[in-house]
């Protein structure tokens, strides 16, 4: 490892492992075992690093690749769970890579893959046609909940326009119209299409909202969301329902109900998406639109495995299917 910046500390925190097991992968890496010098190598090319180990498997051990965009939000934890049954099922291993892929690290991304004989790749990031093509020149991949659709690779996500549409209907038959809608990174499609139902239904139930009740936000941050809800709270008119594009920002905007004395329901609802286990510790609980993740990274796997089995090349979409819980946050008695 050559890198006058970067510590063992840095590498260890990367791919949660112990600073003595990255000193033993740099130093005496026949000691440890092939999945956890993956990890730290993952680690390292994630910090930008060139490993001085080599991490390849064995020729007998199967590896699927899964790949997030970043490690903190909860929703990718059902995804990582549902894939990791399938690929078990099946008597493969699955990698975790939080290298966030695009045109400045499709190279280290696809050295990974080289690098340990990857079988297969799953990836959470919506990339341009030419990567989806250099990744699949090594490793057949498929899509899952972001998806770039005119790319020709099959995919697993959900109707995120539907969904939204679908929530914001409901705060309006609740007697809600004066809606607020707190979004996420416009980089991501879902973010985007879930803005697009949120205005179908503004506009096809003839309201008027504000430009500045439409915010989005450059990352899933509960400060920032708590921050934004705070600011139209206190704004005159205030909103008296929000649709928030995860049970994250949800959270925060009930807080910032809470802090003006807003009663929920009665005077503000509040719905969110993902129904993350978050949803159901809130006070109120939170209604929200439940996206099955498991079933999305267990649904990818097989197709994955349905695409390594064939010599055909067919390209296969799924649509699953999402359901709003009604909780305390709209509803007095659920």
């Amino acid at each position: 490892m050559k890198n006058g910046k970067t510590t063992v500390a840095d590498i260890a925190r990367q791919a949660g492992v112990s600073p003595a097991t990255v000193s033993r992968a740099l130093n005496h890496p026949e000691l440890l075992k092939p999945a956890t010098l993956l990890q730290v190598e993952s680690a390292m090319n994630a910090l930008g690093l060139t490993p001085e180990f080599t991490t390849l498997a064995p020729a007998r051990q199967q590896i699927i690749v899964l790949n997030i965009p970043e490690i903190n939000n909860s929703f990718y934890q059902e995804i990582i769970r549902g894939a990791n049954t399938s690929a078990q099922a099946h008597g493969y291993s699955l990698l975790i890579s939080v290298i966030p892929v695009d045109r400045g690290t499709i190279q280290n991304f696809c050295s990974l893959l080289n690098r340990i004989n990857a079988a297969g790749v799953i990836l959470l990031t919506r990339l341009h046609e030419k990567l989806l093509a250099q990744i699949n020149a090594i490793a057949p991949l498929i899509q899952c909940c972001e998806y770039n659709e005119n790319a020709g690779y099959s995919y697993v996500a959900i109707d995120d326009v539907a969904a939204a549409e679908s929530a914001v209907e409901y705060l309006i038959t609740c007697g809600h119209n004066k809606i607020a809608f707190i979004n996420g990174p416009n980089s991501f499609a879902y973010a985007r299409k879930r803005k697009e139902g949120f205005l179908n239904t503004i506009l096809r139930n003839d309201l008027f909202i504000p430009r500045n009740w439409i915010i989005s936000l450059p990352e899933i941050s509960y400060e920032m969301a708590y921050s934004s809800a705070c600011r139209l709270l206190s704004s005159d008119p205030c909103p008296n329902a929000f649709f928030v594009i995860s049970d994250t920002f949800a959270a925060a905007t009930i807080k910032a109900a809470q802090k003006y004395k807003l009663r929920i329901p009665r005077d503000i609802m509040v719905v969110g998406f993902d129904n993350v286990p978050l949803a159901r510790m809130t006070t109120p609980s939170l209604t929200t639109v439940n996206q099955p993740a498991f079933q999305q990274g267990y649904s990818a796997c097989e197709l994955l495995f349905e695409t390594l089995n064939t010599t055909e090349h067919t390209v296969k979409t799924l649509l699953l299917g999402t359901e709003l819980i009604v909780r305390e946050s709209t509803a007095s008695k659920v």
